[in-house]
């Protein structure tokens, strides 16, 4: 027969014993808890990342197709359209703290966000240079377009009034028209030599029309400087349209690649 005594320290040591396994079952139960929350912690931050991810994809292709390589020779156009693709900047939405900390695709989104309108900055800026230097190339082009026999037509002139009414208040015109022009950053120095085509010929006509008032026979030219003035711009010209196609042509390559990175 067991004693009361013996009896009141094995009944003991069930409880206790008992105790034990119920705190380490609900030990247990608390860590399969908590790890459930943190996965799908990490769920639902993955899957605020891949929306993230799908509105940059559809932002990158509104960019896109904003920088039509067809339509670059009108860069104020195509600058309305970036900018406004541009304004529309996805932005990437909130997760539960642990998910944000600890999804792979979370943490790809932020770094996506941080660098998203980074590759843009090069053409927006060629952009804006092409909205100044395209006008200037047109402008300098149609004025050293411009001819004598827009002004007086025919070949023989009794003396030098038709040069003084006509073509020198011409060309004074032209310079006065191209003078209004916005001049892009860097090239003064070429729309001086448009300037200077101008005033040469200006200057040389009214040689003319004094030779044509002393008898003598006369011809007006003002060769050497337009052919400098024509080279300067269309070095420009050149010079403007290649780094406008570069810069669209690296974005492209630059958004690919991160597309590529994005993904995996």
């Amino acid at each position: 027969m067991v004693s009361r005594g013996k009896r009141n320290v094995i009944i003991a040591g069930i409880v206790a014993f008992s105790l034990v396994l119920v705190a380490a079952i609900g030990t247990t139960a608390f860590f399969l808890i908590r790890k459930q929350h943190r996965s799908d912690d990490v769920a639902a931050a993955a899957q605020v990342a891949a929306a993230y991810t799908k509105k940059v994809s559809a932002y990158r292709s509104a960019v896109q197709s904003a920088l039509n390589p067809r339509q670059l020779d009108d860069a104020a156009r195509v600058k309305v359209a970036f900018d406004a693709a541009i304004a529309k900047t996805p932005t990437l939405g909130d997760a539960p703290a642990w998910g944000k900390e600890h999804s792979k695709t979370y943490l790809a989104a932020v770094r996506t966000q941080k660098t998203l309108k980074k590759p843009y900055d090069a053409v927006s800026e060629v952009l804006d240079e092409a909205i100044v230097g395209q006008p200037f190339v047109k402008a300098a082009n149609t004025a050293l377009d411009v001819k004598i026999d827009q002004f007086i037509s025919e070949r023989s002139l009794p003396d030098g009034g038709p040069i003084r009414t006509k073509l020198i208040p011409g060309f004074t015109k032209v310079l006065a028209t191209f003078n209004k022009v916005p001049v892009p950053e860097g090239q003064e120095s070429t729309a001086d030599q448009v300037r200077d085509a101008l005033k040469a010929m200006l200057k040389d006509a009214g040689r003319g029309a004094d030779d044509l008032d002393s008898g003598r026979s006369t011809y007006i030219s003002a060769a050497s400087e337009y052919v400098t003035a024509s080279t300067a711009v269309n070095t420009y010209e050149r010079s403007l349209q290649s780094r406008l196609e570069a810069a669209v042509k690296k974005v492209t390559a630059a958004v690919s690649g991160q597309s590529t990175e994005s993904a995996t």
